[in-house]
C-alpha cells in the first residue's frame, strides 16, 4: 500500500496575510513575471514562493481584486478620454498623439499601484458552481 504524499505548503505564501498556507494558486501574469525578473536579476533577492490566496483571506482578496479591476478600468477610460480630447483639440498633430498615448500609459501604471493578481479557480469548482446555478440553488 502506498503512502499518501503529504502536500508541502512551506513554499506557499498567501498574498494577503503572508503566511505559509494552502490555497488557490495565483495566476502568473506580466506584472508578477516582471517583479520576479527584477528580484532575480537586479536585487538577487528572489524567495521563490508559490503565491496563493488562503481560504481565510479569500473574501478580503475578492474585495481588493474587484477594487483593482474597477480602478484599472477607471484610469484607462480617463486616459483614453483625455487622449481623445487632446488629439481633437490639437487637430491630430503627431506630438499630441504621442503625448496622448503617453498619458494613457502613465494612468495605466497608476492603476498598478493597487495591483491584485487573479487566482486560478479549479475546473471542478467552476463545474460545481455552474451545476448549482442550473438547478436554481
Amino acid at each position: 500500500m502506498k503512502k499518501a504524499k503529504k502536500l508541502d505548503i512551506s513554499n506557499n505564501r498567501c498574498i494577503i496575510c503572508g503566511k505559509a498556507k494552502p490555497g488557490l494558486a495565483v495566476k502568473d501574469d506580466f506584472v508578477l513575471n516582471s517583479i520576479r525578473w527584477f528580484k532575480h536579476n537586479i536585487t538577487k533577492n528572489e524567495k521563490g514562493y508559490h503565491l496563493v490566496v488562503c481560504k481565510e483571506c479569500y473574501l478580503k482578496y475578492q474585495k481588493e481584486r474587484n477594487k483593482y479591476v474597477k480602478r484599472q478600468i477607471f484610469y484607462l477610460i480617463i486616459g483614453i478620454l483625455f487622449a481623445m480630447m487632446l488629439i481633437f483639440v490639437s487637430r491630430g498633430s503627431l506630438p499630441s498623439i504621442g503625448f496622448g498615448i503617453l498619458m494613457v500609459l502613465i494612468l495605466y501604471v497608476f492603476s498598478l499601484f493597487s495591483y491584485m493578481p487573479a487566482v486560478e479557480i479549479p475546473k471542478k469548482f467552476i463545474k460545481m458552481i455552474k451545476e448549482r446555478d442550473k438547478n436554481g440553488e
